[in-house]
């Protein structure tokens, strides 16, 4: 569980949290590693549907839109 708790965390490997906490981890993963793509996978196989299609939904609504945001205005300044 602590190996879990670690990698869930602010430096962890897994994005996993509300739509704020996934921008946050996304903007900092892509700023320290200096990415130009991000690619999001989903466990589809141990996730029950309406948890996957939910956590498509917000990514689509709230966490891209934001990422974006973060870099279009970022490129601006």
């Amino acid at each position: 569980y602590a190996d879990y708790l670690e990698s869930i965390g602010k430096d962890g490997a897994m994005i996993v949290g509300d739509p704020e906490t996934v921008t946050k981890k996304i903007i900092n993963l892509v700023e320290n590693l200096g990415l130009d793509r991000f690619m999001l996978h989903l466990p589809v196989g141990s996730m029950p549907h309406d948890d996957i299609m939910k956590a498509i939904k917000l990514y689509g609504q709230e966490v891209a839109p934001k990422v974006r945001a973060y870099f279009e205005t970022k490129e601006n300044d």
